[in-house]
């Protein structure tokens, strides 16, 4: 009872700061300097997208026309913001994050943890561990934007600052063409693999400050759907009158990763690519569903600095569908799933195994007003690789948010999530707890 009340009363004191923070001036983030509209006209709240947003992703940032009323001919693609001029305040964009948190990770008998750098932290048993700390979560530049009367647009973003680190996240140049109802495009360069695919429940890019446990999941053999691989990405976009119908279908052939799960740059001894494909179906208000699979390779090292260490190429699996569907314009229901088949060995030149795991999420978010959202997250999964038992995982977050501006540039959040992780290989559970409080800044 003593850690429910001591979880439960920062969530509280967050969630009433968010609710009643007044709404201070006016800043605009590049896309929305350009069109002269607000954040929402593309987001529920910033970075979650909706249905708008997803289209001008797709017609390669340009903004989907209003008059596609099918009495006439949809506008081509090169005919799309013709008349608004390049202005570089209108392709640079700038985001800054920082937070408060408080940690608390409990490890299962026989297992023990230590805390990350904060500025206090501290040990209170061998099995458990506490920070409390001020971060600078993130300073990330974006340069993005179409070139005038041509099919031609671009996308970077460099991280500044991230966990300590500064580096190219994604940065890659898209050729789209065809009719705003009817389009394809060719994109190249380094991308996201599912960050910011797919309807609202398969995106990375949500109201938490964290993904779904069910799509950043890592595997024993080290590899997540949270990657930028270099390769080439095509797609196909179709939109009923008025948008109310989109139907949309991509492809990825990337590079892939290399054995400690970095993405594969420029040469390498890997000569086969991975492969990622996903169908969407936008309909109603804001609703969607996604059904996506990803095929892929790299080498393993196995009992790493060991005297039985040895190397081998696994080939591994995802397939999942997501949905989600927007009530009244005011109830948002998430839910999804992955299933994970990986190839496993235990011992060189020994029999191959695998590693097999099932995640489910559901999320449930309610928009009291625009800019004002108040969420809850369920993640459920099992792994195990053969021949040891089934291991699970939960985690649950609840949370807050709400825009500091009428614009929705700004924005104020609070979150607490408790997350229980079973290690299929070691066998053994943690189960962390955290509160964060956190302020997000796009220019």
């Amino acid at each position: 009872m003593k850690l429910w009340t001591l979880g439960v009363k920062p969530i509280l004191l967050g969630l009433g700061l968010i609710l009643l923070m007044p709404q201070p001036g006016h800043a605009i983030p590049a896309f929305a300097r350009k069109y002269g509209v607000k954040c929402y006209a593309c987001h529920t709240v910033p970075p979650a997208l909706n249905k708008n947003g997803y289209m001008f992703k797709r017609l390669g940032y340009r903004l989907p026309p209003d008059e596609m009323d099918g009495t006439k001919p949809a506008p081509k693609i090169t005919e799309l913001d013709k008349d608004i001029k390049f202005s570089i305040t209108n392709s640079i964009a700038l985001i800054v994050q920082a937070s408060v948190t408080d940690d608390k990770t409990v490890a299962d008998a026989g297992n023990t943890t230590s805390a990350s750098p904060s500025t206090s932290c501290g040990s209170d048993t061998q099995s458990s561990s506490s920070c409390s700390s001020f971060n600078l979560d993130e300073a990330a530049l974006f340069m993005a934007g179409a070139v005038p009367e041509t099919g031609f647009s671009y996308f970077g973003h460099y991280e500044l600052y991230q966990d300590g680190n500064s580096n190219l996240e994604q940065g890659f140049g898209v050729y789209t063409r065809g009719r705003a109802n009817s389009s394809y495009f060719i994109k190249a360069g380094e991308m996201h693999m599912q960050e910011g695919e797919g309807t609202r429940a398969a995106m990375f890019y949500n109201l938490f400050s964290d993904p779904a446990y069910t799509l950043t999941n890592v595997d024993p053999i080290n590899f997540s759907l949270d990657q930028h691989p270099v390769g080439v990405d095509v797609g196909y976009t179709w939109a009923s009158n008025y948008f109310k119908n989109v139907f949309a279908v991509s492809a990825k052939v990337t590079n892939g990763l290399n054995a400690d799960g970095s993405e594969i740059l420029a040469d390498s001894t890997k000569n086969s690519k991975d492969v990622w494909a996903d169908a969407d179906y936008w309909f109603g208000p804001d609703g969607g569903v996604t059904v996506m699979m990803y095929r892929g390779s790299k080498d393993q090292i196995q009992n790493a600095g060991a005297s039985n260490q040895f190397t081998y190429r696994p080939t591994f699996y995802r397939s999942g569908i997501f949905g989600n569907y927007l009530f009244f314009d005011k109830l948002d229901l998430l839910g999804g799933y992955i299933r994970s088949d990986d190839d496993w060995q235990w011992v060189q030149n020994g029999p191959m195994s695998h590693y097999i795991a099932n995640t489910y999420r559901g999320e449930a978010d309610y928009y009291f007003k625009p800019g004002t959202v108040i969420m809850a997250r369920l993640d459920r999964g099992t792994s195990s690789i053969d021949p040891q038992p089934a291991m699970h995982t939960r985690v649950f977050s609840i949370g807050g948010e709400r825009a500091l501006t009428s614009l929705g540039n700004v924005v104020l959040r609070a979150a607490y999530t408790q997350e229980h992780d079973g290690d299929p290989l070691a066998l053994v559970g943690t189960t962390d707890k955290l509160f964060r409080l956190d302020i997000r800044y796009m220019w």
